[in-house]
């Protein structure tokens, strides 16, 4: 069987009220999102639709066949959620074993800069919580299962053939998520669609869960030493870093940071204050990562971009299920379609905060990973009002060799908008008005005097 060709046409959207409410705009309520489906209980968690070329392998001509069979397809992969996320409950049970003192003296130097750079913390527990990971050989046996499930599945309700089978191996983890490359084989080992990703968010609960047991973690490892027996193993450890790590201007820094930290750990009152501090920065990742987030995200992102993503420079993500913590997305490899559309997302308000931090997230060129898609300062009106982001677009595109013609002609169409706007003879004037005193950022300041004052209508 050959791979499937992505087919154009478009297939059933029986579920799209909770599609429709987050696509208008950017949440940054965590609770608010995983709320929604609790209100939109028809959909039962559903966002978005199946791969097309999935859809095709049992397509028919009747739409409540379609319909019927996508629902089933839909609620097998639902299930598989609860065996891949076997890997977190794995974790927990880890993370009690472990020797404190191994895991804690390796991230030290790391841990004083939660004191010097507040803004790591996110990271920095993440790359410690990164160490409760099962071994390859319980993953490869959680993934087996996985797979056993999928094919058993996919055969029974006729989507693969009886000589077909299905491969399921572990890719990576990220945050709040872990991955797996998903493939239909033929009985030649042949891919029958092009390979998809299975992504398993890990749920808040679990994700806080281990938090929480981190820092139970940490403080009983600072109070297992006493003052001259932790500054001896700081010295140690700190004099033994590469200067990347700990530079050498700043060893006096770093030294009273982990003291500072060593102090706090082991006074009641004050680590009762420095653990708030250090989960309240962890949780705030919650609002812009997670099922709920990247549901909202990406169904954004789709609706803004107006284009199908498939030949952009970020993947698809096809299906989501915010109530089961599962999704379905692109495998991105150099078989899928010539990237000719690039995401600009400074254009709807947003940046990609762990592309900066993660160059892993893009691979093929194509950005995989949406968690940690963030409102840019300055410019969140334009995650909620499309008006206003049209605009601001508009002036965006105007654009000459001659950089003093575009800055004039930026100014030209800037100054008639205004007067249309202020006088309400344009639909929307409001969202316009706004937009201009956004845009005003696309015309350099020694033209400003050009422009009229827009801020005594907002």
């Amino acid at each position: 069987m050959e791979i499937i060709n992505r087919p154009t046409n478009n297939y059933s959207k029986s579920f799209t009220g909770l599609n429709k409410v987050i696509q208008k705009r950017i949440y940054s309520n965590p609770e608010f999102l995983s709320n929604l489906t609790n209100v939109y209980t028809r959909e039962q968690g559903s966002v978005g639709n199946l791969p097309k070329d999935f859809f095709e392998l049992f397509k028919t001509s009747s739409k409540q066949e379609n319909a019927k069979k996508i629902k089933e397809v839909k609620d097998i992969f639902n299930a598989l959620s609860y065996i891949l996320l076997q890997i977190e409950d794995e974790k927990i049970n880890n993370a009690k074993r472990m020797n404190k003192n191994n895991l804690f003296n390796q991230f030290l130097p790391f841990i004083a800069k939660v004191s010097i750079q507040p803004d790591r913390i996110p990271r920095i527990i993440s790359d410690i919580r990164r160490k409760f990971t099962p071994d390859k050989e319980t993953i490869s046996q959680i993934s087996l299962k996985g797979q056993k499930f999928l094919e058993e599945k996919l055969k029974e309700i006729g989507v693969i053939q009886s000589n077909d089978s299905v491969s399921l191996s572990y890719l990576d983890q990220g945050v709040f998520k872990n991955t797996f490359k998903l493939r239909l084989l033929n009985k030649n080992g042949e891919d029958i669609i092009h390979p998809k990703v299975v992504l398993s968010f890990k749920p808040q609960k679990k994700v806080i869960e281990q938090i929480d047991l981190l820092m139970d973690m940490m403080q009983d490892y600072f109070k297992s030493f006493t003052p001259k027996k932790f500054k001896a193993l700081i010295d140690n450890i700190l004099s033994h870093a590469s200067e990347k790590v700990v530079p050498k201007n700043q060893y006096d820094l770093y030294r009273a940071s982990l003291l500072d930290i060593y102090s706090k750990m082991r006074t009641c009152g004050e680590y009762d204050q420095f653990n708030k501090l250090l989960t309240a920065r962890a949780r705030d990742d919650i609002k812009y990562n997670g099922i709920s987030a990247e549901a909202n995200i990406t169904q954004f992102v789709k609706k803004a971009a107006g284009h199908p993503l498939e030949k952009s420079d970020y993947i698809d993500i096809y299906y989501l299920n915010m109530d089961n913590n599962i999704g379905i997305s692109e495998f991105a490899d150099d078989k899928l379609p010539k990237i000719s559309q690039n995401i600009n997302l400074h254009k709807y308000g947003l940046f990609h905060d762990d592309l900066m931090l993660n160059k892993n997230n893009l691979v093929a060129g194509r950005v995989i990973d949406y968690g940690g898609i963030k409102p840019l300062y300055g410019y969140r009106t334009f995650t909620y009002n499309k008006e206003a982001r049209r605009y601001y677009h508009k002036i965006s595109q105007i654009k000459y060799k001659d950089d003093k013609k575009t800055q004039l002609e930026r100014v030209k169409y800037w100054n008639n908008l205004y007067k249309l706007a202020s006088t309400h003879k344009i639909p929307n004037h409001g969202d316009i008005l706004i937009s201009l005193e956004k845009s005003k950022r696309l015309i350099a300041p020694e033209y400003w005097s050009m422009l009229a004052d827009v801020r005594k209508f907002l």
